[in-house]
Parts: C-alpha cells; structure tokens; sequence
C-alpha cells in the first residue's frame, strides 16, 4: 500500500511542477485591501477598479471593480463574456429585456458577450465585485 501510495506522489510531483510553472508561477504576491491601488474605470467616472492580473487593454485579466452606492450604470454590453462575483454590497444586475436581480455578497453572474445589461449597487453601500474576461475589458453603450 505504501508503494502505491509513494509511486502515485512522487508520480504528481513533476506535473505539479510544470502546471506552477504554466500558470505563471514564481514569487507570490500578497496585497492588503488597504494598499489596493484604484483608478477610475475611464477618466471622470465614479466606478474605480483595481487590476489583479492581466492587462485589461491587451486580453485576460481580473480586476475589482468598485461601485458607489447608488449607483446606476448605463445599459451596455462588452464584446467578450464575462463572470462576475459580488463581494461587498447589493449588486443589482439586469439583462436587457429579461431577467433582474438583486444579488448580495456571494453571488454570481455569468455575462455573455455583446449582450446589453445592466448593472447598479443598490444598497446603502458601495459595492465591490471580482470580475474576469478571457478577452480584453471594454464597455459598448446601447444606442
């Protein structure tokens, strides 16, 4: 039994190793929510984002993207398809002549692309959510 059991691990160990490798392994990174750097989504609007990996203006990438409270966005749509995750606050998220909800912490949204939806913080707190594009990050607004 222990054969096995030795044979299987030491068997992992080189694809663990590339798969670290693969995903960009290396030094790790850890960033307090404090020391967060936020920037304006596009110059004058009030939602700010913060990149966590990737870059937004090439292709794949993650980022927080922070709503104050209240705040509605316009109708638009993005050319890829995006998931979305609520972290703080009430996300209220709609899709163009369907479905609304109301979504608290914890709760997911997948976004196909070049649909239009809708997007607001709904409660009396701003909201944060953790957002991820396998395509670069851009905003279609309806006409």
């Amino acid at each position: 039994m222990w054969k096995k059991f030795l044979l299987v691990g030491f068997s992992l160990i080189p694809m663990a190793a590339f798969t670290g490798q693969a995903a960009g392994a290396g030094a790790g990174t850890m960033v307090s929510a404090d020391a967060m750097q936020w920037q304006e989504i596009e110059p004058g609007s009030p939602m700010k984002i913060t990149i966590l990996w990737g870059d937004r203006n090439k292709g794949e990438y993650a980022m927080l993207l922070k709503m104050p409270a209240g705040f509605v966005a316009p109708i638009h749509a993005h050319t890829g398809d995006y998931h979305g995750t609520n972290l703080i606050g009430t996300w209220r998220h709609s899709f163009e002549g369907g479905e609304e909800r109301t979504l608290p912490p914890g709760s997911y949204v997948f976004q196909p692309g070049m649909e239009m939806h809708g997007d607001a913080c709904a409660g009396p707190e701003d909201c944060i959510l953790f957002v991820h594009q396998h395509v670069k990050g851009d905003v279609i607004p309806k006409r």
